[in-house]
């Protein structure tokens, strides 16, 4: 809780990950996998540290963060939390390191995703969808607003 607080600051966030901590977060979620709460927290973790990072991303992706995502997110596909954090992570990761979408795709991240979009695409669709769009997968968006019936003045 504290390193993802921590990585809310650009320049700290930069030190963490130079200090070797992508190691011990992925070797961390391997280890508490078990207890949804803590793989939650750690998923979010990972998370705030990749984000607009690609030398993060792929610290993450060389310590094996894909396979312990996805394994997390299939033990725990009925928690809110873990399947948001796991969103969360997957697009952090890949939204500026596309070269790792292939693995995602091996390990099977589309199904997985299509699934969590099944049971909380109320609480948070928008991001599966975001994941799912970054991973390249075909995906269907919404469009939010279309402008119709409304006249700007001149």
């Amino acid at each position: 809780m504290t390193i993802t607080a921590l990585a809310g600051n650009d320049d700290v966030k930069r030190r963490l990950v130079q200090s070797g901590v992508a190691p011990i977060v992925v070797a961390l979620l391997n280890l508490h996998m078990s207890n949804a709460s803590t793989a939650a927290i750690i998923l979010k973790c990972i998370a705030a540290l990749v984000l607009r990072e690609p030398t993060h991303s792929e610290q993450m992706f060389a310590s094996g963060a894909p396979d312990a995502i996805l394994e997390c997110m299939n033990s725990h596909a009925d928690n809110c939390a873990v399947q948001k954090n796991g969103c969360w992570a997957i697009r952090n990761m890949v939204a500026r390191c596309r070269e790792q979408n292939a693995k995602f795709h091996e390990l099977g991240a589309e199904a997985i995703l299509n699934n969590a979009y099944g049971r909380f695409e109320k609480e948070f669709g928008f991001d599966i969808k975001a994941a799912l769009r970054d991973l390249e997968c075909d995906v269907k968006l919404d469009e939010q607003w279309t402008g119709k019936g409304v006249q700007m003045e001149q």
